[in-house]
C-alpha cells in the first residue's frame, strides 16, 4: 500500500488536508470517503486495510474545514463549502483513474453530506455507501432547540458551543472508545450554522421519493447518535436500488465495533457484487 497526503487552498482561500492510499498494483475501483462529524479522515485504518490490502481498491479523503488537519475554526462547516469540497475530491479522481469505477462513502455526518451532493450534483459515480448516515436526531425532536438553531444560525452563524455526545456512544470496544477520547483532533464542536443547514438537509432527506445510484447503508441498532429507524425508513420510502444493513445493537462507528470484521467484510462483498455486474 502507498500513502500520499498534501494540502490545497480552495477559491476562499481554505487549506484543505487530503489523503490517499493505493494498492500495489492496478485499482479496480476508486473509493472516495467522508469522515463523520467531530473527527478526520486519519480515523479509517479499519477500513482502508480491507479496501485498499483486500480489495485492490484506491481511497481519496480528506478533512472537513473544521475538522482535523484542515483549516477553519473547529466545528464550524458550511454545506455548500462541503458540497465543493467533494467536488473537488471527486475531481481527484476522475483525474487519477479516469477509466475506474467511483464509490462514494460516508460515515454519520459523511453519510449526509454525500447524500446530499448526490441528489444536488448528481455527480457521476458507480454506487455509493453510508455508515450510520446523520439522516435524523434527538434534536429535532425538541422544538426549542429547533428553533433556537435556526435563529442563531443566522444572526450568530460562526458561534461554536459543544454538542455534548458522549464518547462511549460510538462502539462497544472500550479500547476505540479511549483511542477517541485520546485523538487531540477529535472534538466536539458545532456552529449555529452548521447546526441550522444539518437540519434543514435532515428534512429534505424526509422529502426524497428516488435515489438515482445503488445506495448501501448500514447501521447498528444500538446507536444513539444518529437514529437507526431514520435509515430504515429511508430505504422503505425511497425509489431506486437501495440495501440496507441493521446491526443488531451495535454502536455508532460499526468500522469500531467488536464485529468490525464481519461489517467490513459485507461492505466489501456488496462493493463486489456491484463492481462485476
Amino acid at each position: 500500500m502507498r500513502h500520499d497526503e498534501t494540502t490545497y487552498k480552495t477559491d476562499n482561500n481554505a487549506a484543505i488536508y487530503e489523503q490517499q492510499w493505493l494498492p500495489d498494483g492496478e485499482p479496480r475501483a476508486v473509493v472516495c470517503l467522508v469522515h463523520g462529524h467531530g473527527e478526520h479522515s486519519g480515523r479509517y485504518n479499519n477500513v482502508i486495510d480491507v479496501l485498499v490490502d483486500q480489495q485492490d481498491l484506491a481511497v481519496l479523503s480528506f478533512d472537513l474545514r473544521g475538522h482535523g488537519k484542515s483549516s477553519g475554526t473547529r466545528g464550524d462547516l458550511r454545506f455548500d463549502d462541503a458540497m465543493d469540497d467533494i467536488d473537488h475530491l471527486l475531481d481527484r479522481a476522475r483525474a487519477q483513474f479516469p477509466t475506474k469505477p467511483i464509490i462514494l462513502y460516508g460515515h454519520s455526518l459523511g453519510g449526509l453530506l454525500t447524500m446530499t451532493h448526490m441528489l444536488e450534483r448528481r455527480p457521476e459515480v458507480t454506487a455509493h455507501v453510508v455508515t450510520a448516515p446523520l439522516l435524523d436526531t434527538q434534536l429535532r425532536e425538541q422544538t426549542v432547540k429547533v428553533a433556537l438553531a435556526n435563529v442563531l444560525g443566522s444572526a450568530l452563524p460562526g458561534l461554536t458551543l459543544g454538542t455534548g455526545g458522549d464518547p462511549t456512544g460510538i462502539s462497544r470496544d472500550e479500547a476505540e472508545v479511549k483511542a477517541y477520547v485520546d485523538d487531540t483532533m477529535v472534538h466536539d464542536k458545532a456552529s449555529f450554522a452548521f447546526a441550522k443547514q444539518s437540519l434543514a438537509a435532515m428534512a429534505d432527506m424526509q422529502e426524497t421519493t428516488e435515489y438515482p445510484v445503488p445506495l448501501l447503508m448500514l447501521h447498528g441498532t444500538g446507536d444513539i447518535w444518529t437514529i437507526p429507524a431514520a435509515s430504515r425508513e429511508f430505504v422503505e420510502r425511497v425509489d431506486g436500488d437501495l440495501t440496507l444493513y441493521q446491526y443488531e445493537d451495535l454502536y455508532h462507528e460499526l468500522h469500531h465495533e467488536l464485529e468490525k470484521d464481519q461489517i467490513l467484510g459485507d461492505i466489501a462483498d456488496w462493493l463486489n457484487d456491484v463492481l462485476d455486474n
